[in-house]
């Protein structure tokens, strides 16, 4: 496979020339760098020209008028980065420039099928810019320590990687390292491991608490599923699930019995008074008429317990539970019907008495009134009643 070929167009005088060499440093593991241009007014760049030759970039000199301020520059940039479109080999485009004027070319770019990354500092950045582009390189001017990114940055990629696993993961929530650091990338484009103070992305998930790490054998790659969580801490299920002693981890679901009452000490009999002799035996006392023996009356019949409480439906229910999307409370609906059929002992639900998912929730008033169909989703309801939980 041939490697890319990268065109770097620079803002200058959004993002100067602070970090370019480590930003070249990185590019130079995705491809060979073919073009670097870099924008400005340069009669008054001072020394920084003598930087743009050190780092062999050709420098695009435009005088600014009295009304125009920088536009020109900007305008030249995007003139060159479409013209070196149709006109040059080039394949990936790496716009250095916080400035969102310059979405609409990253979507020029992108719709005919270039690979576009951005770069520029993470306190000026349009968070539009980011979102367009494929990849956002920060730009920080100075480093900051690696336990500082690493307490700073985890909080938010936490939510991140729920959120990317969530999207990738298969019927057994799983997904390969490697799928599932594309998929992060592309929900958030700004991610990068290295700046976490991470060397490799198997370290920075190693480091999460919020997956588990599993190496197959016989393969580089990595498997990686959530950690267990208790249903309680997750928005909305925690309230599904509370009311009733029985409480399910997301792990083992278990049944929490009651605890069993401490058992009282037997009593202590009473001593037995000695015989003492008397000068005469008391009469016998007369025996009591026998009495009628009766059958005593069957016992009514107990009253079956509620639908699906300790059969099929709350298994059901606790799986369902354990998949369910922990920010928005939505479970992808192919997932929730293969969950379903294993529990129902059917190699699908097609395949078993209710078929499709709006006919399983139909036919249980359990599950009904715990979750809802919307599509080819399922939405966990809000916070039941006993009054709903008996009907």
């Amino acid at each position: 496979m041939s490697e890319a070929q990268i065109a770097v167009l620079i803002d200058y005088e959004n993002v100067g020339l602070g970090s370019i060499q480590g930003l070249f440093d990185q590019l130079s593991d995705l491809g060979r760098i073919i073009v670097k241009r870099a924008y400005a007014d340069w009669s008054i760049g001072g020394r920084q020209r003598d930087h743009v030759l050190e780092l062999g970039i050709d420098p695009v000199h435009h005088f600014h008028a009295a009304k125009v301020a920088k536009n020109s520059s900007d305008i030249s940039l995007a003139i060159d980065a479409v013209d070196l479109l149709y006109r040059s080999p080039v394949d990936t485009f790496v716009i250095v420039s916080a400035d969102s004027d310059f979405v609409t070319l990253v979507s020029k770019l992108r719709s005919a099928g270039k690979t576009v990354i951005g770069a520029g500092r993470r306190d000026v950045v349009s968070s539009t810019l980011v979102r367009a582009c494929d990849r956002y390189i920060y730009l920080d001017p100075a480093q900051r320590t690696a336990a500082a990114a690493r307490t700073g940055d985890m909080r938010s990629t936490d939510l991140l990687l729920e959120r990317a696993i969530a999207a990738s993961a298969d019927d057994e929530g799983k997904v390969a390292g490697s799928k599932l650091h594309q998929t992060i990338t592309r929900i958030d484009p700004s991610f990068d491991f290295r700046s976490m103070g991470y060397r490799t992305f198997t370290q920075f998930l190693e480091a999460s608490s919020v997956v588990k790490v599993t190496r197959a054998r016989g393969s580089d790659d990595t498997s990686i599923t959530l950690k267990p969580r208790g249903i309680a801490r997750v928005p909305v299920i925690g309230k599904v699930m509370s009311g009733g002693r029985r409480t399910r981890t997301a792990a083992t679901a278990e049944v929490v019995p009651e605890p069993a009452p401490e058992p009282s000490p037997a009593p202590t009999p009473a001593p037995v008074p000695r015989r003492t002799r008397t000068p005469q035996r008391a009469p016998a006392a007369p025996r009591p008429a026998p009495v009628a023996q009766t059958t005593p009356e069957p016992a009514p019949p107990t009253a079956p317990a509620a639908i699906g409480t300790n059969g099929w439906e709350a298994e059901i229910h606790g799986r369902w539970a354990q998949r369910v999307d922990k920010t928005t409370g939505i479970l992808n609906g192919t997932r929730a019907a293969g969950d379903a059929a294993r529990i129902l002992g059917a190699e699908k639900l097609s395949a078993s008495r209710y078929k499709t998912l709006q006919k399983l929730l139909a036919s249980s008033p359990y599950l009904s009134a715990r979750w809802t169909r919307e599509g080819n989703t399922l939405h966990v309801k809000p916070p039941v009643t006993a009054d709903t939980l008996s009907s």
